[in-house]
């Protein structure tokens, strides 16, 4: 596949959120994007924005496809607050390619930026060639 891969990648839930929006409800969604390698930010895709609930522990149980994903790419997850006017950068989380490439990756990955928060993700490569 000259294209690449494509990815399915599992946002789940995020833990040790901050309340960001004083002055309206928070409601944080995750965005993850394929860093390619000369550094450029490419193939984006974002989860609902959660409304309900505990949004400092928000819960979205949402499956992402990115495609043209190549080996070595990594992933970059930026969690945000909307609200009225903007969304606001609660932190973001990385994840190399050799985590999740080949065998996939399930797991907590630390948000940068907020002490004790985390992202739980799951990231699978789709349509890969497999060696018979």
């Amino acid at each position: 596949m000259a294209s690449g891969n494509k990815l399915k990648v599992h946002i789940i839930r995020a833990e040790g959120l901050q309340h960001m929006n004083h002055f309206t409800a928070d409601h944080p969604y995750v965005t993850c994007t394929i860093k390619r390698a000369e550094g450029e930010a490419e193939a984006k895709a974002q989860t609902k924005p959660v409304t309900e609930g505990d949004t400092l522990c928000p819960f979205w149980d949402e499956t992402l496809e990115l495609e043209s994903w190549k080996p070595g790419e990594a992933l970059e997850f930026n969690v945000y607050d909307k609200g009225l006017v903007g969304s606001k950068t609660e932190g973001k989380a990385l994840l190399p390619s050799e985590f999740f490439h080949p065998h996939g990756f399930q797991g907590m990955l630390a948000i940068i930026g907020l002490p004790d928060a985390k992202l739980n993700v799951g990231v699978q490569v789709v349509g890969e060639e497999s060696p018979p």
